[in-house]
């Protein structure tokens, strides 16, 4: 995994904006991200951003027989890293704003859960929009989780994410903050959209 570590922070070096951290996420960050996998056969989980993979390790240990998988990673390094670390998933290389194109041209059922590692924090408002407005549209009753690094929680963009994710869902739920992770994160988890 330190390979790994000096492969993001070097995508990091070259696209700030794209990959948003320096290290992977810890198996820690990654658990609470994940959390309990409640996914029936043929069910669905999504991944935007999964980078090298961490999180999408612990989807794969968890994931129950007949559910399924797709990860969305826009970084074509990235993607090239994970079809080959996990080839029983699914990944698309591509843009997480395109989820409902994506989902139709693969044929699979909205999901039930989308987990996130997208740095909002670092998107154009625009961006931001058209993420939020895929996951509403594709999200099947069942709950979306993305974090956010401690020292950036209070950053506009930080802010602003948050302030649109609660105008389209019920419900939020903050947990952590996750301090063993580098940076400390919060998990953020939203449900019910709107």
């Amino acid at each position: 995994m330190f390979r790994d570590g000096l492969g993001f922070f070097g995508n990091f070096l070259r696209s700030p904006g794209s990959v948003g951290a320096v290290l992977p996420s810890s198996r820690y960050l990654s658990r609470a991200l994940v959390g309990r996998l409640e996914l029936l056969p043929g069910e669905l989980i999504v991944e935007f951003g999964p980078g090298t993979g961490p999180a999408t390790e612990v989807i794969k240990d968890s994931l129950p027989t007949g559910a399924r998988y797709v990860g969305v990673e826009l970084e074509p390094r990235f993607h090239r890293l994970l079809c080959q670390r996990f080839p029983s998933l699914d990944f698309h290389l591509g843009s997480a704003a395109d989820i409902t194109r994506i989902l139709g041209e693969r044929g699979l059922p909205r999901p039930k859960r989308i987990v996130s590692g997208l740095p909002f924090a670092s998107l154009p408002p625009a961006v931001q929009d058209a993420v939020v407005d895929g996951i509403v549209g594709s999200l099947d009753g069942g709950d979306f989780r993305t974090f956010q690094y401690a020292h950036a929680y209070g950053m506009r963009a930080a802010r602003r994410f948050r302030a649109r994710m609660l105008e389209r869902f019920d419900g939020f739920e903050r947990i952590g903050p996750i301090v063993r992770n580098v940076p400390p994160a919060f998990v953020l988890r939203y449900w019910g959209p709107r």
